[in-house]
């Protein structure tokens, strides 16, 4: 067993290390120089392609119609993966949501320290309440861009949805988030479901093709619009569903991990610990 384990992390080892040496050097992210230059303007086309990544920078946009290769190959490319990580995300969220509110629910407590309704915390000032909750707003509605931009930009569902949700701890550490934990539970519960309801029937919506066929990116909808080869600001209307799907996944996460957020929060006003054991 000593020898097999032993010979499993040499040969792990040894595809990491062939992997390190096909990487690009730092400054050079083309395997061709020449793969942006004299592209089509209809077709795959793939002369002068010698990598995969070479392939997504010559057909990316022709195919996806997303300014965003990377946006391209985590929503369209490999949009299963994708699928599967936004359903770890929510076993995740679903299992620590039961496990704690279970015990919560059969200790009737109340989360310690949060106010009651319309009235601000005695242990917080004003200007702290305030201040919060105009970042709260700020640090929302930059969530919200980088979702809602992430086919066209950096960002996406997944960067977007976390940074929502630290809002949410935001809230926590300022007690303006409200103390009715089980209504809370039930709207984050039923948005994050949303979220990856959203995914999965998109992913049927192009049923007739292939699940998670982009089915929007042919069409005569503004989804379907062509963009330009090469570095070029896009359109936010288009790429066919993977703005769509981006979004899903951001309601997904910000509203499974605020989830996560909002349920150790009140687990941390239980004062007797030990039962937790």
């Amino acid at each position: 067993m000593r020898l097999f384990s032993v010979v499993a992390i040499v040969i792990l080892f040894g595809f990491l290390f062939v992997g390190i040496l096909h990487l690009h050097p730092v400054g050079e992210a083309l395997g061709n120089s020449e793969v942006l230059q004299g592209r089509p303007e209809q077709g795959i086309d793939i002369n002068g392609v010698s990598t995969m990544d070479d392939y997504f920078l010559r057909n990316g946009q022709i195919e996806t119609k997303s300014n965003n290769i990377v946006a391209s190959v985590v929503f369209d490319y490999r949009g299963f993966d994708t699928l599967g990580e936004a359903t770890v995300l929510f076993i995740v969220v679903s299992s620590i949501s039961m496990l704690f509110f279970t015990f919560l629910k059969s200790k009737s407590i109340v989360s310690a320290g949060v106010p009651p309704a319309g009235q601000f915390p005695k242990i917080e000032s004003r200007v702290i309440t305030f201040g919060s909750f105009i970042m709260y707003i700020m640090i929302l509605s930059f969530g919200v861009y980088l979702v809602v931009h992430g086919h066209i930009s950096p960002g996406g569902g997944f960067q977007g949805g976390s940074v929502m949700a630290s809002a949410t701890a935001l809230l926590l550490i300022s007690f303006l988030i409200t103390r009715h934990m089980q209504r809370t539970r039930k709207i984050f519960s039923f948005f994050e479901s949303l979220g990856l309801t959203i995914f999965i029937g998109l992913g049927f919506a192009g049923i007739t093709i292939s699940f998670l066929y982009n089915f929007l990116v042919h069409t005569s909808t503004g989804f379907g619009r062509m963009i330009a080869f090469g570095p070029n600001q896009g359109y936010l209307i288009s790429a066919g569903i993977l703005p769509l799907l981006s979004l899903a996944v951001g309601i997904e996460v910000f509203f499974g991990l605020s989830l996560i957020v909002v349920t150790l929060f009140h687990v941390s006003g239980v004062k007797d610990t030990n039962s937790l054991r």
